[in-house]
């Protein structure tokens, strides 16, 4: 009996995150009998993709041992300088702007690869602050969220950009297969293997993990541990404009307001999935199952008619659920090991 006990013990452990999701789908599905709709689910699915992206970026980060604080504001910022840099070129070329009214004509692959570029100098920032600077990442990425919230500001004078004018740029986030599974979802789903791989499997994992886990160790292996953290926080500000791309797509609007608080929910997903504060542990494969919970919750209390200030509430208890969940699991598997917890 209770070795039948321990091994239903060890596979709730293993699988938290899975049976967790189960359960929360199918409270959802008993307060709502159309929570399991086709139109529903491809809701999640597209809040899993932007969820789930951002949190691999911050996971990312997190794993090196430094925090970013700017993935939520540089993922709507970073569209939106963009649009306003296509509308100078084509000013400067044509002498006719492509930002009328809040209405955008410009390309969409170039708003992409302005995003994109734009996004990753942010990062770029955070990195030769953090590395180069010495300062402490909380206070870099802080600042730069602030400056980058600000600079939004200024050049969108705080009114919104409509992209409904911009040919092809609702695919990406509004385009669905089968009328269920979002295009986007795709797109995150290929990035989640690529890390997944690239942190199991390769040398970008082990030196990445040596960086974060002993930043000391890993110079002695011949681990330039400044590098790969400045490379961390290039790809959370790629990661970071690509979700904006995403977002943008979908709503056919850009904001300066509409990813407050995202970097937050980012670091809660990674928290969940169980990757620590202090660096070189966790996986990226659990961010991705966190992202779904987080998705999945997000809609179930939605459905329910709850107010923000609910669902700020709800998160914070799972994520200190979970966080007293993987302190206990550390300690179990630091005591196997004859490890002394310090």
């Amino acid at each position: 009996m209770d070795n039948h006990l321990n091994k239903i013990k060890v596979f709730a452990g293993k699988n938290m995150l899975w049976l967790a999701i189960i359960i929360m789908a199918v409270i959802g599905q008993i307060l709502r009998n159309t929570f399991l709709s086709a139109n529903n689910i491809s809701v999640i699915l597209y809040t899993w993709a932007i969820y789930g992206t951002l949190a691999i970026a911050e996971t990312l980060v997190l794993l090196s041992a430094e925090i970013d604080l700017t993935v939520g504001i540089n993922a709507v910022v970073s569209p939106a300088l963009a649009i306003y840099l296509s509308d100078a070129i084509y000013k400067g070329m044509t002498g006719v702007g492509t930002v009328r009214g809040g209405y955008v004509t410009s390309p969409w692959w170039m708003i992409i690869v302005l995003t994109l570029c734009i996004s990753t100098l942010i990062g770029a920032v955070n990195g030769i602050l953090v590395v180069i600077g010495h300062i402490p990442a909380f206070v870099a990425t802080i600042g730069v969220q602030y400056i980058v919230t600000g600079i939004g500001y200024i050049v969108t004078k705080g009114t919104p950009l409509f992209m409904t004018r911009v040919e092809g740029s609702g695919i990406l986030g509004g385009m669905r297969i089968a009328e269920v599974i979002p295009v986007c979802l795709l797109l995150f789903l290929a990035i989640s293997i690529l890390f997944i791989i690239l942190c199991n499997s390769t040398k970008f994992g082990m030196r990445l993990y040596a960086t974060g886990g002993n930043l000391n160790s890993a110079r002695l292996c011949g681990i330039n541990g400044g590098k790969w953290k400045f490379i961390m926080y290039i790809i959370s500000g790629f990661l970071s404009g690509l979700t904006g791309l995403i977002f943008v797509s979908k709503l056919q609007s850009i904001d300066v307001t509409q990813t407050t608080g995202y970097e937050m929910t980012a670091l809660a997903i990674a928290i969940i999935g169980g990757i620590s504060l202090n660096g070189g542990v966790g996986e990226v494969k659990n961010t991705v199952k966190a992202a779904l919970f987080m998705a999945v919750l997000s809609s179930v209390m939605s459905m329910i008619g709850a107010m923000q200030y609910h669902k700020t509430f709800v998160n914070g208890i799972f994520i200190v659920m979970f966080a007293i969940f993987h302190k206990r699991s550390d300690s179990k598997r630091l005591k196997k090991l004859n490890i002394v917890e310090v």
